[in-house]
């Protein structure tokens, strides 16, 4: 957090007005503006005597300017100033001092001409209140009716009677030189009540809205079994008023509120206290903290803070007081907020803090960067709220914040750059940011695994921080605290939320409404969190009816206008989009698995080949298949450090990863375009990201776009499990130095114990790609089968050949073969393997394997072929139906019969075959091979 001064700062903008010495002191932010602007009072001296003075400071020039000075000190509490600051008005809040008549605060509003050349001297709006009474001016101001004047508008709140709204007509006057000059003649009419009795108002400076609070009847509802509700009990509704430039304000929001224990009465304030908050602008008393924040691409959050004792298991109590009972127990600081633009509720809970703290405790709202809203709980945590436009609301981020006595008052600034806020009490102004070392910190904390989800979906899809990510997956594969289901938990956040963000990246915008189709996590949701001794309860709940609140397009004053009314309307009327399940994927998957052949397929049946083009690298990876042969020539190369400890490719005719590349293509495909006509068929796409989207729901448009987006979905998919695959080899240090080589070569020099850490590591990995339908990287597959063979027992290592986890693809059957031990166990587990694999591949092998047994084998293998009146495999090209080899021994005849090499040769003798179909060495070589082993034996 980077923190300035405002009264510091401002100093010394004075000191370069003035030669003389400054003296301003006990500076007070009084309000801002929807320029920007703030408002500001300071005390000084002036001939011995002290004078308080009111400025306007701009942050974007740097400049102060002195509005009005007072010949004594005044307890101002909130001012406003129009836009051509020519008119002030401000409050006085009096309070009650010995010898007074005064025995309760009152607040006093006033106003001022600031023109030159006029009386400035102040003028009673209204009489003093013991209700909290604030002022404020409308911006927007336009002469389009009348050239001459300028009709300047400012509102007044009277706490639990009305809100007035006051026109102070400014007239264009001519000179007698000539000149034109604007005047205010103190006169300006009646002001126009436009609330009756309200509980709780805030001023949105920058978007011109006011939100309050009245109380309604009830509506009485028919429904059978429903209570009736009494015409007494009045409730909560929270209304807002949009105010424009050339058009009367009008009525854009109702929301039914539940408020219990709140009074709707005008006996005042419930708790016996103001808060008079000038920034954001509210008038309400300390029995209801609520705050709404807005932006104008359709954000809107209502937050509501408030404290509660439970009491059993069904009811709980509001505080309102500080009650003797409480002070020696705790209670549960709460806050919710209500996220209009998805018609969702999130209720946040810290249960059992003390009393003392809790009270002392208030939290402050912004909206950080596009996609998230930060809550600062001074002295607790920091709350990251993802509120995404391209996605439901899914995950929190718990921050914890160093213990400290006491904490700031914290309220957002305009025109001081993103994320500014101030604190009151100091006029520190902070910027708040999520600094990159504390989401390190947190993740490596003995933290919840949800927390750590919602770090790697904040990392990937809204901060784009791949390396990052990428190190936190490497951190955790190293400690592993939460057991195994957490890293692949993690893992599988990894591939899922990095493949939807690299293809929304690359994403044409004609395309991007089909992206509301496509699942963007797997295990977010809000959950409760625990950071340290602090302990964050989290729960979602559903808005009914969330659209009918918000005022529809065709009822607004102005139709054609895009404001934030029309955008959150668009984004509750949308239809809800269906996403595609990973499951959906992996059931067609594990139907087709059991036919799959790798013989029987080749690449050019595959819609998109693994070594073709990429959407783009993550964190500096070369691209799919980057570093190993056939990469496309489009892609740059990738560097050592990309590259991965095995030879990415894969020698089989057709592997088992464009088999799942197809299934996702596939599916992908079928969904896009079933969901894009079921939402056509009920009114169209809409929500946000539709606009420009639209087009690609109707016609040819809708076809190309599913195209698009189904090619970079499966190509994303490969991408994030090679970025994946490089981040666990990294926490292994199986990554390969310059001076080492890769594949089975870097297995065979590997010690045992890091070989077996890095195949439990890569298991994981493989465990949640298969989990969630991801292909896996070129050449991963052998190379994963002959680590577990070199790590594993054999007759663990056959399981996991016989539960479809090890692929005996001929590159890793030959290593297996080719190994050097010839001990008779070894050998019976290598004719075994030999047995478990396609008779192609095992021929193959046999021919690659320089052992007496291979040799006996190929020799009865083409004896067979012969004299079963098929023709020869080396000859012919062509092999005879495969006859699986019992397990108990190595017959190759088809009766598995024992004959001796001698009888087998005289039948070949005499079979009937052709001359140029025997091998006569091949025959003699097993023949002698065989009567040594005899002899031998």
């Amino acid at each position: 957090m980077a923190v300035q001064n405002i009264a510091v700062k401002l100093c010394g903008v004075l000191q370069t007005q003035s030669d003389e010495e400054v003296t301003a002191r006990e500076w007070r932010l009084l309000g801002q503006e929807q320029d920007g602007s703030q408002v500001l009072s300071w005390v000084s001296n002036n001939d011995c005597n002290e004078v308080l003075n009111i400025g306007v400071y701009f942050n974007k020039t740097k400049t102060l300017t002195t509005l009005y000075t007072f010949q004594q000190k005044l307890n101002i509490i909130q001012a406003s100033v129009n836009a051509t600051h020519s008119l002030l008005v401000y409050v006085v809040k009096q309070l009650p001092i010995e010898d007074s008549e005064i025995e309760q605060p009152q607040y006093c509003p006033y106003l001022i001409c600031l023109l030159p050349g006029k009386e400035n001297s102040p003028v009673e709006v209204e009489k003093g209140s013991m209700k909290q009474i604030m002022v404020q001016y409308v911006y927007g101001k336009s002469n389009k009716y009348s050239p001459g004047i300028r009709n300047d508008r400012f509102l007044l709140f009277k706490h639990l009677e009305c809100i007035k709204i006051y026109r102070t007509p400014l007239f264009l006057n001519e000179c007698d030189d000539g000149t034109e000059k604007w005047g205010f003649d103190g006169i300006y009419p009646e002001p126009e009540t436009i609330v009756k009795v309200f509980s709780w108002a805030q001023w949105d400076c920058a978007n011109q809205v006011l939100y309050y609070i009245h109380y309604r009847p009830p509506t009485q509802s028919f429904a059978e079994g429903e209570e009736i509700k009494s015409p007494s009990e009045a409730t909560p509704t929270l209304s807002a008023l949009q105010f424009h430039a050339d058009l009367p304000h009008e009525t854009v929001l109702n929301i039914p509120l539940s408020l219990p224990h709140v009074s709707s009465s005008s006996e005042g304030a419930a708790c016996g206290a103001y808060e008079d908050d000038p920034v954001p602008l509210r008038v309400h008393d300390c029995s209801l903290d609520l705050q709404i924040v807005c932006d104008q691409r359709g954000v809107l959050c209502i937050c509501h803070h408030y404290l509660y004792k439970p009491l059993d298991d069904s009811t709980t109590s509001l505080v309102l007081e500080d009650s003797a009972d409480l002070k020696d127990s705790g209670v549960n600081f709460a806050y919710s907020i209500t996220l209009l633009q998805h018609g969702t509720v999130v209720h946040c809970v810290v249960p059992d803090l003390p009393w003392t703290r809790a009270k002392s405790l208030r939290p402050s709202y912004t909206l950080y960067a596009e996609n998230h809203l930060l809550v600062n709980i001074p002295m607790l945590f920091t709350h990251l709220i993802d509120i995404s436009l391209h996605h439901e609301p899914c995950c929190h981020i718990v921050i914890p914040m160093e213990d400290c006595d006491s904490g700031p008052s914290l309220a957002p600034l305009l025109g001081w750059g993103p994320h500014a806020m101030v604190d009151l009490n100091t006029l520190d102004v902070v910027v708040m940011t999520v600094q990159e070392k504390d989401i390190t910190a947190t993740f490596k904390s003995n933290t919840a695994v949800e927390n750590k989800l919602a770090i790697m979906h904040y990392l990937i899809q809204h901060e784009g921080n791949m390396e990052l990510a990428e190190e936190l997956i490497s951190w955790m594969c190293v400690n592993q605290r939460e057991g195994l289901g957490a890293l692949q938990h993690v893992m599988q956040e990894f591939l899922i939320g990095t493949t939807y963000a690299v293809t929304r990246r690359s994403l044409p915008t004609s395309a991007l409404s089909l992206m509301r189709m496509l699942p963007f996590t797997l295990h977010l949701k809000f959950a409760d969190v625990k950071v340290g001794a602090t302990s964050v309860s989290a729960s979602q709940e559903q808005l009914w009816g969330s659209s009918a609140a918000v005022l529809a397009p065709r009822q607004r004053v102005c139709q054609f206008a895009e404001d934030v009314w029309t955008r959150v309307w668009a984004a509750l009327s949308a239809a809800p989009a269906p996403r595609l399940r990973p499951r959906a994927v992996l059931d067609k998957l594990r139907l087709s698995l059991p036919c799959y052949q790798p013989e029987a397929l080749s690449r050019c049946s595959t819609p998109l080949s693994p070594m073709g083009g990429c959407v783009g690298g993550i964190g500096g990876a070369g691209g799919i298949g980057g570093g190993g042969a056939g990469s496309a020539p489009s892609q740059r190369r990738a560097t050592h450090h990309d590259l991965l400890p095995f030879f990415e490719v894969d020698v089989c005719t057709a592997s088992k990863q464009e088999h799942v590349i197809a299934a996702n293509l596939r599916e992908v495909s079928v969904h896009l375009m079933r969901s894009s006509g079921d939402r056509a068929r009920g009114g169209g796409v809409s929500g946000p990201g539709a606009g420009a989207g639209a087009g690609a729901g109707a016609g040819g448009g809708l076809e190309s776009g599913v195209h698009a987006l189904a090619t970079r979905w499966a190509a994303a998919q490969l991408d994030a499990s090679r970025a994946l695959c490089r981040a666990v080899t990294r926490a292994a240090a199986a990554a390969p130095h310059h001076h080492q080589h890769r594949g089975f070569t870097f297995i065979d020099e590997m010690e045992p114990t890091h070989a077996f850490i890095l195949f439990k590591l890569l298991e994981q990995y493989y465990l949640a790609t298969d989990s969630i339908a991801f292909p896996l990287p070129a050449g991963f597959s052998s190379f994963f089968t002959y680590l577990g063979y070199r790590t594993l027992p054999f007759h663990a290592f056959v399981q996991y050949v016989h539960r479809n986890v090890f692929e005996l693809q001929i590159d890793v059957l030959k290593a297996i073969i080719a190994c050097k031990d010839d001990s008779e166990k070894t050998v019976s587990n290598k004719l075994r393997l030999i047995q478990l694999v396609g008779e192609g591949r095992g021929r193959r092998a046999l021919a690659a394997w320089p052992h007496k047994r291979a040799l006996l084998l190929r020799a009865r293998d083409h004896a067979a072929c012969l004299l079963s009146g098929g023709q020869a495999v080396g000859t012919a090209g062509t092999a005879a139906r495969h006859r699986p080899v019992r397990d108990a021994g190595i017959a190759a005849l088809p009766s598995g019969e024992r004959l001796s090499p001698l009888d087998t040769f005289l039948d070949l003798l005499t079979a009937k075959a052709s001359l140029n179909e025997l091998d006569f060495n091949l025959i003699i070589e097993a023949t002698l091979a065989s009567v040594q082993q005899d002899a031998t034996a």
